[in-house]
């Protein structure tokens, strides 16, 4: 009786290194890479530079503030535009569609400063033809009752 133990079949790494014609080491195969630390804050801006993540190989950097909040958009009042075009003076309510329309394209763009006045016209409009509509209806509801 022989008391040889079979051979045991190669790892699929030792196999890839066979075929690569790489040394291959089990002890270092199975250690981990060393985290990065990250930049450290020192309390006046976040630190700007890239680093090398040997996780993935990408190169990524920080950003300048994690905890701020994304810039938010401001309301397109679309819907309003849209009710006012409808019930109220037509033209006013043509240019609060063409501002509301504007907002979420500048926004997108990166260009806030442009949504926000975009979203402030759009309301500004809305409302002179809510108002051009109410003193529009106030003329002509006489006139339609005396005829």
């Amino acid at each position: 009786m022989d008391n040889q133990t079979p051979p045991t079949p190669p790892t699929p790494d030792e196999e890839w290194a066979k075929k690569l014609g790489l040394d291959f080491d089990p002890e270092k195969a199975s250690q981990t890479p060393p985290t990065p630390e990250p930049p450290k804050f020192d309390g006046r801006n976040w630190p700007q530079q890239p680093f090398q993540n040997p996780g993935n190989g990408q190169q990524t950097s920080w950003n300048a503030n994690p905890y701020q909040q994304p810039e938010q958009m401001p309301p397109t009042y679309m819907v309003w535009s849209v009710v006012a075009l409808i019930l109220c003076c037509f033209p006013a309510a043509v240019v609060a569609i063409i501002y509301s329309a504007q907002v979420s394209s500048k926004f997108y763009a990166k260009d806030y400063e442009g949504a926000r006045r975009a979203s402030e016209r759009a309301e500004i409009w809305i409302i002179a033809s809510i108002v051009l509509g109410v003193i529009s209806m106030a003329f002509y509801l006489p006139f339609t009752l005396l005829k």
